[in-house]
């Protein structure tokens, strides 16, 4: 029953990602931020419930979940940076704040390249469980 449900974890997972990667190219990437975030912790109970055998506790962190998955070290040092939900809710607040055009598009540039970033994370820490799960 867990691998079904490991599996089927790691099929929302990669659903989520398209789905992020149509948002980035829709040049939305507070939305692309929040569902690369959700991959991620869909993979990870998904190797979670591989590795330790049983369910993941709800409301794990990723940091937590990284930890526990058995993941190569560069890649659990990349997935405890990423930012938690309520912070990239914080950015998108703060983004609303501004009027200037040239601050709005520094932020935005920064965005787009936090964004790409996590793309990559994820593509990786997929196509990783795909081979191991």
């Amino acid at each position: 029953m867990r691998m079904k449900k490991g599996a089927e974890f790691l099929k929302r997972a990669a659903r989520d990602f398209e789905l992020a990667r149509k948002y980035k190219d829709a040049r939305e990437y507070i939305t692309a931020s929040i569902l690369y975030r959700k991959a991620t912790e869909k993979v990870l109970k998904a190797l979670f419930m591989k590795h330790r055998k049983q369910e993941a506790p709800k409301g794990a962190s990723i940091e937590f979940l990284a930890t526990h998955a058995r993941l190569p070290d560069e890649m659990q040092y990349e997935l405890v940076d990423m930012p938690t939900e309520s912070a990239e809710m914080d950015m998108e607040e703060s983004l609303q704040e501004y009027d200037d055009a040239e601050q709005t598009d520094r932020v935005g540039a920064t965005e787009y390249e936090s964004t790409l970033s996590k793309h990559e994370v994820v593509r990786r820490l997929l196509d990783y469980a795909k081979a191991n799960i």
